[in-house]
């Protein structure tokens, strides 16, 4: 009689246990029915590979932006490349860029900074993402002039 009453004893404890184990961790998924979430595959596309700006610029001087747009894919693909100065609000150039599977192409802008005052200038570089495009961090690049007389 002792023995089963030992027996019952232990038997609540364990069940007292695992009831908190439980619902302290959850339900494992074989008893929760839990879907496995899939995972979300990153889809590469186009990038700005460099923005190349003077650190820094003459007021008055033209100067040059080079951008290097790159293609992640290995089909051809097209996309619109801006470069613009945020800071002014100018827009420096604007045009569609095809290029072809796993390359990338060098686009020269000249920026005219006649009637600027001196101070710091943002370049900003942008390529519109292409269709299934997932990975877009990569599509603008941002660089800082310094203008001085």
């Amino acid at each position: 009689m002792k023995t089963t009453k030992h027996i019952r004893i232990i038997g609540l404890l364990a069940l007292v246990l695992f009831s908190c184990f439980i619902f302290s961790n959850g339900l494992p998924s074989c008893f929760a029915g839990e879907k496995k979430k899939a995972e979300v595959k990153e889809v590469h596309g186009v990038m700005i590979v460099s923005l190349d700006v003077p650190m820094r610029a003459t007021i008055g001087r033209k100067v040059n932006i080079e951008v290097v747009v790159g293609n992640e894919r290995a089909a051809k693909t097209a996309t619109i490349l801006t470069v613009t100065c945020p800071t002014t609000k100018q827009l420096i150039g604007r045009e569609a860029e095809t290029l072809d599977s796993l390359s990338s192409q060098k686009i020269v802008y000249t920026w005219n900074t006649d009637g600027l005052t001196e101070g710091a200038y943002i370049i900003q570089a942008e390529v519109e993402k292409v269709p299934d495009e997932t990975d877009l961090d990569d599509n603008v690049r941002k660089v800082e002039v310094l203008l001085v007389r």
